[in-house]
């Protein structure tokens, strides 16, 4: 493992400095025009995949939850899958508040008016990367869910000691969360040297995730709490934008939409479509005629985003997305995309017992369920066809992966971009070179909705076992990754003592 050690150090030294450097672009600060979104003098539209996991990963953590939070590695997986997507926005997902049911989880709000240094400098480091990629951020503030690891707007309440629903009315909960955006909006990032306010990585920040579910999580009175929402709304939008003049402001649903469509200070209206929860409501399953129900009411007056979609079929989704490309809505992302791990293989997530599991670029045989490959294909064209843009050739999977050994046998850190493996062995350090497997794959879970994902036991997974080595030898191992455009460079020589 040593000899592997000298790489890793200067190419983290090399991203590093690339970091800095990234900033260095004329990168406009995305406007609003009436109901469209303007990159400079440009009309700017896209499709691409939510990233929840880009600023905190959610489940297979380590039990030290030492990857927790993304490091510079997995950051870049992210960046770069979306990038070669098309994909020149994406989502992340609320950041993180304390709850004792977490079992001492590293979060983003560990305390009352107290801030995780830590997982800030991982917000830090993913947006001095984004113009790297050309990828801008939406950034939702807190959700309205209590999710494992999450947390949201109720277990914010409890930091002041304030019982459930007091986060929309309380006073001091209220200032407390102003107390909070300013921390945000007004921090300074540790690698860029750039204000957030000030950072054109971010298109827009956003009230929250789906407000629309608090009274309905919990079976509460619709009538009772909207209109408690829509105040907390109202006044946190207006605060927000005397903090931040700069950046658009996405409402969150749980609203009277009149309302925050009249609202000075709300520039975008937020739309999440899915055909299997649209079904259980006993909504119609085509999503395409709810968005353009959607766009006419938005028309002439706020920018439309469909900032979260999936969980259909393909054909319900292509119609969708041919709604959306056709219409004035600005774009919309499918949810959602997970990344590599730094310590191998992928990070996974299934979507409540749906047959639908995460999506993992360039889309792998055992996503066939639900259509991975062909809705990827699907979303990359489109990515393209609102911008009126051809579809470029896909590009040679990057950087070189690196073996790792794990539970007897042998895994790696992936190559973004990349189809499939090839791995070689030798007797000697610089060979003579074996072929002893093609076609590896590092996507090998075929269903995870039949395990538990947060069992850390299973994580990294084991990707390959030497079954022809013989006891007593020493082998050298060498990875390169592989797609339709070429292949990665070979991975440092990893040596093995069996």
């Amino acid at each position: 493992m040593k000899k592997i050690l000298l790489p890793l150090v200067l190419l983290l030294a090399t991203h590093t400095v690339a970091i800095a450097q990234s900033t260095k672009s004329n990168w406009p600060i995305i406007r609003r025009q009436t109901d469209q979104l303007m990159e400079g003098t440009q009309v700017f539209r896209f499709f691409g995949l939510a990233a929840p996991n880009i600023q905190q990963n959610e489940s297979q953590l380590r039990p030290d939850f030492s990857n927790r939070f993304p490091d510079e590695y997995e950051l870049r997986d992210l960046l770069s899958g979306l990038q070669r997507m098309g994909s020149r926005v994406t989502r992340t997902f609320s950041l993180s508040v304390y709850s004792p049911a977490d079992s001492g989880m590293p979060v983003y709000l560990p305390a009352r008016r107290t801030y995780n240094e830590a997982a800030f400098r991982c917000l830090d480091q993913m947006l001095a990367l984004a113009p790297s990629y050309d990828v801008r951020f939406i950034i939702p503030f807190i959700a309205s869910q209590s999710f494992g690891g999450i947390r949201g707007v109720d277990e914010f309440a409890a930091l002041a000691g304030k019982p459930a629903g007091s986060f929309w009315t309380d006073e001091e909960v209220k200032a407390d969360f102003r107390h909070f955006l300013d921390f945000l909006l007004l921090r300074k990032n540790t690698i860029s040297g750039l204000l957030y306010k000030d950072d054109p990585a971010i298109l827009c920040w956003q009230l929250g995730n789906e407000f629309g579910s608090y009274a309905g999580d919990r079976k509460l009175s619709y009538a009772e709490w909207t209109p408690h929402i829509q105040q907390w709304c109202t006044e946190m939008a207006a605060y927000i934008k005397t903090k931040d003049p700069n950046h658009l402001l996405m409402e969150a649903g749980g609203t009277d939409r009149e309302a925050m469509l009249a609202n000075p200070h709300i520039d975008i209206i937020s739309d999440h479509l899915y055909e299997y929860w649209n079904r259980l409501g006993g909504q119609p399953w085509e999503l395409a005629p709810i968005a353009a129900a959607s766009w006419q009411q938005c028309r002439g007056r706020k920018v439309l985003m469909v900032d979260e979609f999936g969980l259909g079929s393909i054909d319900n989704l292509r119609q969708l997305m041919n709604t959306i490309s056709s219409s004035g809505i600005a774009g919309g992302l499918l949810w959602s995309i997970r990344g590599h791990r730094r310590d191998g293989g992928w990070y996974y997530h299934n979507e409540g017992g749906t047959p639908i599991n995460s999506y993992h670029p360039p889309g792998f045989a055992n996503g066939y369920a639900y259509n991975e490959q062909r809705l990827l294909q699907l979303l990359r064209q489109q990515a393209y066809a609102i911008r009126h843009m051809p579809v470029p050739a896909i590009q040679p999977p990057a950087p070189a992966p690196v073996l790792m050994a794990h539970g007897g046998g042998l895994t790696w850190r992936g190559s973004a971009g990349a189809a499939y493996y090839q791995l070689q062995r030798a007797l000697q350090p610089k060979g003579p070179w074996l072929v002893l497997a093609t076609g590896l794959h590092d996507a090998v879970v075929a269903d995870v909705a039949h395990f538990e994902p947060s069992a850390a036991a299973r994580w990294p997974l084991v990707l390959f076992t030497d079954e022809s080595a013989k006891p007593g030898l020493t082998y050298y191992y060498r990875l390169k990754a592989v797609n339709e455009a070429g292949s990665s460079e070979w991975s440092p020589v990893f040596t093995h003592h069996q």
